[in-house]
């Protein structure tokens, strides 16, 4: 059988200038602010495979600083304090009267207040590492109101604020994109590698067939390509960034 590419091709150059995948669904616009007070910019996107896990949330970068202010980035309440040698390090949890809950990591230090709470509790409960819930009348905060400074605590490999928008009830992952935050995205994702497989076979029974790529100005092309199969999957290898960056999230 023989496909030209710009067929098998048109989902992987049919992207959208956000290269988003999933419908947004309940998502309002303008409801989160960014939480720094400078530009977006990423080190990490939504979704990336990491070596044993899919990163949930974006990783804001701190122009290799720690100690930068984070804001909460809607009104709401201190739910949760998390502090642990791996995973977020210190983080705080931030529960919104929408239903969305928004997730801080990698921090170096809570507010003072919230700082002298926690350690209070740290004692009673003799550890150091606790997760701690609060109750919401504790720590009410306003949008933009200073909750902690950016760190390079946990499992991060530096300096760099870890920030997640769930859903308070289910405990599941949105798209921090989905919400209007600002950040310019009007660059196409690059894709690095393009394969044929055999879908007659498992993937651990084959090795793939893989295919050069030429970048056009509107796509890719390549070569036709003959397959012996009636059933045929394509993987593709790809990189994105977003506006004035050339970070390969």
């Amino acid at each position: 059988m023989r496909f030209p590419l710009f067929l098998s091709l048109a989902l992987c150059t049919g992207f959208s200038a956000t290269a988003q995948f999933f419908p947004p669904g309940n998502a309002p616009k303008g409801f989160f602010r960014n939480p720094l007070d400078i530009p977006i910019s990423l080190a990490g996107n939504f979704g990336e495979l990491r070596p044993n896990h899919y990163h949930m949330g974006f990783d804001l970068k701190t122009n290799h600083r720690e100690n930068l202010p984070v804001y909460a980035a809607a009104d709401g309440y201190i739910a949760k304090v998390k502090i642990e040698p791996a995973g977020f390090g210190r983080a705080i949890y931030i529960n919104h009267p929408n239903g969305f809950t928004t997730v801080y990591g990698h921090l170096n230090a809570f507010m003072p207040a919230l700082d002298a709470w926690v350690m209070q509790q740290q004692y009673k409960a003799e550890s150091w590492r606790v997760f701690l819930d609060i109750p919401p009348d504790l720590f009410p905060v306003k949008k933009g109101q200073f909750i902690a400074f950016s760190g390079n605590t946990g499992g991060s490999q530096g300096p760099h604020l870890h920030f997640e928008i769930r859903t308070t009830d289910e405990n599941i992952n949105r798209n921090p994109m989905l919400f209007g935050l600002p950040l310019a995205d009007n660059t196409r994702p690059s894709i690095t590698r393009f394969a044929v497989y055999d879908r007659r076979l498992s993937v651990y029974e084959q090795s793939p067939k893989w295919v050069l790529l030429k970048k056009t100005g509107n796509g890719y092309t390549s070569a036709p390509i003959v397959v012996n199969t009636p059933l045929v999957s394509f993987g593709i290898g790809a990189t994105d960034t977003h506006s004035g960056s050339t970070n390969p999230n």
